[in-house]
Parts: C-alpha cells; structure tokens; sequence
C-alpha cells in the first residue's frame, strides 16, 4: 500500500471511531495522519470478557495523584481546563495494567505533539464502558487491537507524550449508551468496586479548582468577542498581559478571559499559567568619563571588604522532588526535556524562579521544573 494510502486510512478510521462514539472528537483531531494508529476495525467479531475483579492501574504505592477530574487551571499553554480523568505521577517506564478484563479497541502511539493511548472496551455487567489510559509512548509493546486482556495484565509503560507536565498516566473512563458515550470519573467508579485510587497512593497533591484561575498571554493576542477566530477582535493584548479566567469554562478551545475592565475569549494555546520573559530594552549607554587633569591620591589606608551579601547559599533551602519530574532548558514546556528527574532527588537550592517555574541543577544539568514537584527538606 502507498505511503499516502495508509495516512489517509488512519484518518479514516480514527474518523470513523469518533463517530461510532469510542473515543471524543477532540482525540480525533489531535491525531496526525502520521501517527501510528490502530482501531476496532479488526476485532469487530471479539467477544467481551466480563469483568468481574478490578485492580489499580498501577502498582499500589507507587504513584502520587497529581490531579482529579473535573474543572481546573490550565497547568501549561493548550491544556484542558476541564480536565477528563485522574493522573497518576510516577517514574517514566513504570508498568500499567488493566483495570479490568476487557478487549483492545484503539492503540496510539504518542510522540512530543500526539498524545499516545490505549482503548479497552469491558461488559459489567449489562453495561460497556472503555477505559483509556493516555500519555504512553508505544501503543504496541504489550498488547494489539482486538487482543483479549484480563485485569492486572500489562498493557503499556508510563511516558509523557503530547501536552505533559512530566512522566505520568492519565485514566478516563466512558459509558456506551445508546445516544453515544458518558464521560464518568474513574476514582469513584473503581472504588465502589473495592479499588481505592486515593489509598493505595504515596501523595495526594492534587488541589482543588479556585473560583478563578490567572493566565498570561503567551504573545501579542487578539482579544475576541467569541469562541472564533472568525468573530470581530475586541482589543490586541501585549505580551505579558494577565487575564482570568473561571476553572472548566471551554468553548472551542477558546476561554472566556477578562482582562482588566474588558472581556472576551481567547484561545487556551496562547495563554499560560507562568509569566513569559518579556526582554527588557537595552539601556542607551552612558557617554564615556572624561579624563581627570591631576591624578588621584593613593588612599592612606587599605579599603575596608564588603559584608556577603544577604541570603547566600549557606543559608539557602535545598529541594527534592515529590515525584517524576521533566527538567526543561526554559521555563515552558515549548522545547524538549533534557532528562527526567527521577522522585526524592536533590536538586540543592532554588537559582532562579520565573512565575511557576524553579531553576534547579541535577545531575550536571541546569534547567526548569515546575514548582508543584518540589519541596523543601
């Protein structure tokens, strides 16, 4: 088959999963005919397993909830304020299983601009559901499309593909109806099956949603009167600029934003939680002094040393990091890690801080993590 046959076969088929409800539009469109993408297609005829036992999806005490479903603040630039499921912080490879027994309906594979995943559809009793476990980087190590799977059975490795903060997993849990499919929350589902999220984690860091959240404008942006680029603009916005915004409130993934007195939406990929480094301009230099007509006199006395400086490093907090982390060389998620700090490591003190960002040294490499994996100790 020609290269261009079989991108245009992947489209089609992620397409047509949309449409028969196995996975939301938005999944679809953050698909590339590029990625490596296989579907239900070929396991029309397998028969679902009943599940009847449930495990976590990870080891038990083996992960940090880093954050619940439901509304929230955008933790990086193009993220879901309304966020989909529950994620689970861990070390980067760490195993996943299947929550239940069940059968492979989708396998993509992830890469830094697609979110990798895997689809497994169940029977409880007289219902269906699928769970998706996102955020992996090979779809394919460990199970295939149409490949019958039990509970506690490995399915994939923790990575961090797509839109990630750092090395974890992302679990959502949909509801087939006969109108299409019910976004449920895993956490509590799971537990009135006698499989307590919360319980078997190290760490609960994940925080409830304020009534607002503050946002920065990535760039000059173009404050709109609605949920388009096609509606009128209502004001240009510099760099820098601060709005807020109401956790969950989402339209085309444009939010509405205010901006001092003035409102309107703005698109969540040009806006972020951290205030970008906006370049100060360079001072006019100072015209050159002019030379003395009689030289100075020696001081009669040795000039006495300057005290240090306040606050030096003797006297400054050293961190660790409360799980997996990826230090970045800016402080954003823009450009690619340049490794993985690994839980409960030393990163010394704090260099430098830029809004939610912690310029920290490990392992040889100076670069940017966000503060919410670090702690004093």
């Amino acid at each position: 088959m020609k290269l261009r046959s079989r991108h245009t076969l992947a489209l089609a088929t992620a397409i047509a999963l949309e449409v028969a409800g196995l996975f939301p539009a938005a999944a679809v469109a953050a698909v590339p005919v590029s990625a490596p993408v296989s579907s239900l297609r070929g396991a029309a005829t397998t028969a679902v397993p009943a599940a009847t036992a449930f495990v976590t999806p990870l080891a038990g005490k083996s992960y940090t909830v880093s954050a619940w479903q439901g509304p929230r603040c955008m933790p990086m630039p193009g993220a879901s304020t309304s966020h989909s499921g529950v994620d689970l912080a861990t070390r980067n490879g760490s195993p996943i299983y299947a929550v239940g027994a069940g059968v492979v309906t989708a396998t993509v594979s992830g890469s830094s601009s697609v979110t990798g995943h895997i689809d497994i559809r169940h029977t409880v009793g007289n219902v269906t559901y699928t769970t998706k476990y996102l955020h992996i980087w090979s779809a394919t190590t460990h199970v295939k499309v149409g490949q019958v799977v039990k509970a506690g059975q490995q399915i994939s490795s923790v990575g961090t593909s797509g839109n990630s903060t750092g090395p974890h997993l992302h679990l959502e849990l949909w509801e087939h109806q006969a109108g299409g499919t019910k976004l449920l929350d895993p956490v509590p589902w799971l537990k009135s099956r006698s499989v307590d999220v919360a319980t078997q984690a190290t760490a609960i860091t994940a925080k409830t949603a304020p009534s607002t959240c503050t946002y920065y404008t990535t760039g000059v942006v173009n404050l709109r009167a609605g949920a388009s680029t096609a509606t009128a603009v209502v004001a240009n916005l510099a760099a820098g600029t601060m709005v807020t915004a109401v956790p969950g409130q989402v339209s085309n993934s444009f939010l509405p934003v205010k901006a001092g007195s003035r409102s309107g939406w703005i698109a969540n990929w040009l806006l972020s939680p951290t205030r970008p480094v906006v370049p100060a301009p360079e001072p006019t230099p100072a015209p050159a002094p002019k030379p003395p007509t009689t030289a100075p006199k020696p001081p009669t006395t040795a000039p006495k040393p300057a005290p240090a400086p306040a606050g030096s490093s003797s006297a400054m907090t050293t961190y660790k990091t409360t799980a997996a982390v990826n230090l970045r060389p800016t402080a954003s998620t823009v450009k690619k890690a340049l490794l993985t700090i690994p839980k409960g490591k030393s990163v010394g003190r704090i260099l430098a801080s830029s809004g939610s960002w912690r310029k920290v040294t490990y392992a040889g490499k100076t670069g940017w993590v966000h503060k919410d994996y670090l702690k004093a100790y």
